[in-house]
């Protein structure tokens, strides 16, 4: 399969492009190989690329007090980044971390500052992206900030199902923000429920 299908068809959901623009996009890609347990980015470095997953699970986590607090999973067919870091160019208060074997297409920040340059759909796509992940930062503190665990839990049973599938407990207990033992409770209430 094509390598750059997946991304290819992510990207076309945001803007239409000529052969020529997608060509010129697909050349500035990188393809890289993460294994297991291999981060894609540390705390303090600068965050140069955004990366979409062709294969493979990631989670962005933060240390608090020497606690590791998960933000989010990425998995197939969705970028990963510290896109604070990326864009201001300063070093990166996150971690990044391949859960699984991952296949990544990575953009470099001078390679789309060039196609930014060079071509308006990219200028298009670029602010399209951010304003995506505007929403999505907006949307995942106010869902922290007005939801109970529980609450949070149900709407990833809906939203991410691959989640509760694919990514170890103790994380999906840091991203909602309590203990191992009380999403325990929490799963227990909800099959009761079911």
């Amino acid at each position: 399969m094509d390598e750059f299908a997946s991304i290819r068809k992510f990207v076309s959901q945001f803007v239409t492009f000529t052969e020529e623009e997608w060509r010129a996009h697909q050349s500035a890609l990188t393809r890289r190989w993460l294994r297991k347990g291999e981060f894609l980015l540390t705390e303090g470095q600068v965050c140069n690329h955004v990366s979409f997953v062709n294969r493979g699970l990631f989670r962005n986590f933060n240390l608090v007090r020497d606690e590791e607090r998960t933000q989010f999973f990425v998995f197939e067919n969705e970028y990963t980044t510290d896109y604070c870091s990326f864009v201001t160019r300063q070093p990166s208060r996150d971690f990044i971390v391949a859960m699984e074997d991952a296949e990544i297409l990575q953009l470099e920040y001078t390679a789309m500052q060039s196609l930014y340059e060079k071509y308006g759909v990219w200028q298009k796509y670029g602010r399209l992206i951010a304003e995506y992940v505007f929403v999505f930062t907006a949307y995942r503190s106010q869902n922290l900030l007005l939801k109970t665990p529980e609450e949070l839990y149900l709407q990833l049973m809906l939203e991410k199902p691959q989640v509760l599938e694919r990514v170890p407990l103790k994380y999906v207990a840091s991203f909602l923000g309590v203990t191992p033992e009380a999403l325990s409770r929490i799963r227990k209430r909800v099959a009761q429920n079911r």
